[in-house]
């Protein structure tokens, strides 16, 4: 059996090592247009300089030789001929295959405002983005982050870190982190970054992005009115899904490449995995993305189970779920807490712990006790049962927030 897996990230890697384990005698080879292996959870500290790119490899040393993977890196794949089963590189070389699986992950979306387009503006999906950023950053007054998702949340702490006078953050909603935190604990991040520097601007956005002669950027204006010195901007406001080789062979896609629980796509003997798909989330029970690193390493691993001849399934899976730390800060979230539904009950327990931290428990459930939704902030030695009660649909029984003391209710406001 020939097993072509297309990309090496998350998904990619996981596969090769689950079929390898079901088909030790089997041919695996991986194409990728990266020249090499990295974390994309680790591409803000690469930018900033925190990390070096050797330091941002998530493999071990000789991982190709123990899994008996052929490597095709700085390939990038123009097409598949799915009846002929080859895979069409843009050096004319050509990869037949038995059983594919497409990991080609996504890439950054510009917001569509005038002037966006042209030199100064940058992305964060790839290690060669990082690498831009880092050449040019510490040479630039005033740094701009487009977006207050998790990928400009952790770049906006990390060129803290080093110590750049200048970052702004922009975003649409009334608190940074709007898939991860609700009103609470998202205006307590929101205070936190303003209190280590970061110049905040929630609830607004960038309309323009202004140039001189030379055609590099000044400065942005927001919704609002207001004028942001900007010399250098990161888009940090969404991605879009890299289907094209896939769609282009008639294959079903939404805004990703649609797959069942088997990791299948509609068409034959090709599958996907990690950020390109889409599949059923259990926590809203809809075919959705589900863009983060776990759930990526869990499709390939039941990709590459399936490819060799096994039987895997996607149970309980989820990509509504996030755990970070933030200008010292813990927070897990865990659920759809940026769209609650209106009839399920909310509560939220304040307490100090042991270190006098403020932390915060919120919990939704529904008219059936059952916990929905949860976000744990600074004490999240709870996170994997919250976690589990969640994804397999518990009670919220034991794990219930304790009533709040009123000085503390008053303080959260």
């Amino acid at each position: 059996m020939k097993y072509v897996i297309i990309g090496n990230s998350a998904a990619g890697t996981a596969a090769a090592e689950t079929i390898r384990r079901q088909d030790p005698a089997g041919e695996i080879i991986m194409v990728s247009r990266d020249t090499s292996f990295y974390s994309r959870c680790q591409l803000h500290l690469v930018a900033s300089g925190l990390r070096s790119p050797a330091q941002a490899n998530f493999l071990p040393a000789g991982w190709a030789e123990r899994y008996g993977v052929e490597l095709l890196l700085g390939r990038t794949v123009t097409g598949i001929d799915a009846e002929g089963k080859q895979v069409r590189c843009e050096n004319g070389e050509t990869v037949p295959y038995d059983r594919i699986l497409l990991t080609t992950g996504s890439r950054s979306a510009l917001p569509p405002v005038a002037g966006m387009d042209g030199p100064g503006i940058y992305g964060l999906r790839h290690l060669e983005d990082a690498e831009n950023l880092l050449e040019v950053f510490r040479d630039k007054q005033h740094i701009v982050i487009i977006g207050g998702g998790l990928v400009g949340s952790e770049l906006a702490e990390a060129l803290k870190e080093v110590g750049h006078p200048s970052v702004s953050l922009v975003e649409m909603a009334p608190h940074p982190l709007p898939l991860q935190l609700e009103g609470v604990t998202g205006s307590r991040l929101g205070q936190l970054m303003e209190q280590h520097g970061v110049n905040l601007y929630c609830g607004d956005c960038v309309t323009l992005v202004e140039r001189d002669a030379r055609g590099l950027p000044t400065a942005v204006l927001l919704k609002s009115g207001k004028r942001l010195p900007a010399d250098l901007i990161v888009a940090a406001a969404g991605v879009r899904a890299n289907t094209e080789l896939l769609t282009s062979l008639g294959a079903e896609c939404n805004r990703g490449i649609v797959i069942d629980e088997h990791c299948r796509t509609s068409l034959p003997d090709i599958y996907a995995a990690g950020d390109v798909t889409e599949c059923r989330d259990v926590t809203l029970d809809r075919v959705m993305s589900s863009a983060i690193w776990p759930a990526a390493r869990k499709q390939g691993r039941v990709a590459g189970t399936n490819m060799a001849g096994g039987e895997a399934s996607l149970q309980e899976h989820t990509g509504l779920r996030a755990s970070l730390s933030l200008f010292g800060t813990s927070m897990v979230s865990v659920g759809a807490v940026f769209s609650p539904d209106p009839a399920w009950d909310k509560q939220v327990h304040e307490y100090t712990d042991s270190r006098g931290r403020l932390c915060s428990k919120v919990c939704y459930t529904d008219n059936q006790g059952v916990l929905k939704a949860a976000i744990l902030w600074g004490d999240v030695s709870q996170a994997g049962l919250y976690g589990e009660a969640v994804v397999k649909c518990h009670p919220l029984g034991d794990l219930a927030p304790q009533a709040a003391p009123a000085y503390l209710l008053a303080e959260a406001g």
